[in-house]
């Protein structure tokens, strides 16, 4: 790892999450070459199965929302998993602050260690957080929340005793398991029937990060600073529009088939706004691609994918 460079290039872990996703989906090998960048868009070309060439443009969308602070935080985190041995791609939450400092970066690192997988093949990163519960009147049967369970207020009306405050600004994701959320909830909704709540009380949460099992080739944290926001999704609309300008040149030659791979943040993959937006567009911006891949949150999502049997190497293997 000697010859790597801090903060990790985003571009590459998401090329290597899309191979890793084409690998799965069409059994062939496949190796990159003729690699180029212009601004935030890396071009390229895959050789598929010794025989077909793949062109594919990358559009990193996290760019334009870097700032000095996470950029060096990113590289901090970066150079610790590197040290470990691990190669992951690390996705925070959007708008989560990543861990600084020798302490908070150990039990990032003790958190990835322990990483388990879960159904689609990601990694969960768990870590241990604190959520605030405080009864602010007895009357009504509402929590007022803030943070990562803003959106679960509806799940403790008509459950409490009295109106509460529920402070969860550390908790940015929540475990896959729906079970496990369910749990978190009924653990809350308990806390409230305690007669010391009026205090206020701690309940231990989990914060769970998004990770990839990159394999090899060192480590990358990916994310962003900026909240989801009005404010923030009209930026990614015109940051696209703009950077889509330069991915023309794969469009030229004859390769066997043409992808373009959008990489985004977003907290839950299901919320990624980049299918969104490039829906709202003009189409002969993206027009001539055989694939259309959204990558966050650690998922590669497919948005345009050829029929079955329309390309040269998705055929039986003999």
């Amino acid at each position: 790892m000697d010859s790597r460079t801090y903060p990790a290039d985003p571009a590459d872990a998401a090329l290597r999450i899309f191979l890793q996703w084409f690998g799965r989906r069409y059994a062939r090998s496949a190796r990159v070459h003729d690699l180029q960048s212009d601004d935030a868009v890396t071009r390229g070309a895959i050789t598929v199965g010794r025989r077909w060439e793949l062109g594919f443009a990358l559009v990193n969308t996290l760019a334009a929302d870097a700032s000095l602070e996470f950029e060096a935080a990113r590289s901090a985190i970066e150079q610790r998993l590197d040290e470990s041995g691990r190669s992951i791609a690390l996705w925070a939450p959007r708008g989560a602050p990543l861990p600084t400092g020798d302490e908070a970066l150990a039990q990032l690192l003790e958190s990835v260690q322990e990483a388990r997988a879960i159904d689609d093949g990601r990694l969960e990163v768990r870590r241990p957080v604190e959520t605030f519960l405080r009864r602010t009147s007895t009357t009504g049967s509402v929590v007022t929340i803030l943070g990562g369970l803003q959106p679960h207020w509806a799940q403790f009306t008509n459950r409490v005793p009295g109106s509460f405050q529920l402070n969860s600004m550390q908790l940015f994701r929540l475990p896959s398991s729906e079970e496990e959320r369910e749990e978190l909830a009924e653990q809350i909704v308990l806390a409230a029937q305690q007669p010391e709540i009026d205090d206020g009380t701690v309940v231990p949460a989990v914060d769970a990060w998004s990770a990839n099992d990159l394999e090899e080739g060192g480590s990358c944290v990916l994310g962003t600073p900026s909240p989801e926001d009005d404010e923030h999704s009209a930026s990614l609309r015109r940051n696209l529009r703009k950077q889509l300008k330069f991915v023309s040149p794969v469009l030229a030659g004859d390769p066997a088939a043409r992808a373009l791979i959008l990489l985004g943040a977003s907290t839950y993959a299901q919320d990624e706004k980049l299918s969104w937006a490039i829906r709202g567009m003009d189409p002969t911006l993206y027009s001539g691609f055989d694939f259309i891949i959204v990558i966050a949150d650690g998922l590669a999502m497919p948005l345009l994918e050829p029929p079955a049997g329309a390309l040269p190497w998705d055929a039986p293997l003999r």
